[in-house]
């Protein structure tokens, strides 16, 4: 398992404002760049959970690839998305209130193990945990630079 954390304190913009960015499935593609597209397959108010399908790009000999996964939240405060196709993959975003803004801390976890088998064992941990890092980052940063300017947007978890 490869476990990444980022966090980012977001001055003037609350938990809800943040969480509404991070649930907007239109900014999806302009927070985390691989993703190419997001559909939303199913989605229960009650018990705030989703099924979600992101089409991710990975360049290469791989092009883009279909994931498939779980989207539970806790408004305003969590949003976490577990991927179960082709590869595990957990995402969880945590929001929590600071003097004058917001805390946002990020981490993603990967286990390759799934879907490589023992040749899991051989990745150079390294590089995919700082591509995992960049990918973090890349987020937290269009986050705080959208959070200056909150618009009304559609959201994927929560009406």
């Amino acid at each position: 398992m490869i476990t990444v954390t980022r966090r980012s304190y977001i001055e003037s913009a609350t938990p809800a404002e943040i969480f509404d960015s991070l649930s907007d499935p239109s900014r999806i593609g302009q927070l985390l760049p691989r993703v190419q597209k997001v559909e939303m397959l199913s989605r229960d108010m009650e018990t705030r959970t989703a099924r979600l399908v992101t089409h991710m790009s990975l360049g290469g000999i791989f092009g883009t690839i279909r994931c498939e996964g779980d989207l539970t939240w806790e408004e305003p405060g969590e949003i976490l998305f577990k991927v179960r196709t082709p590869v595990p993959v957990e995402t969880r975003w945590t929001l929590t209130s600071a003097v004058n803004g917001t805390d946002l801390q990020a981490t993603m976890s990967l286990d390759l193990a799934p879907m490589l088998g023992p040749m899991a064992a051989f990745v150079p941990v390294q590089t995919v945990g700082d591509m995992l890092a960049k990918e973090l980052e890349s987020a937290l940063k269009a986050i705080s630079e959208s959070s200056a300017a909150p618009k009304p947007r559609e959201r994927a978890v929560a009406a």
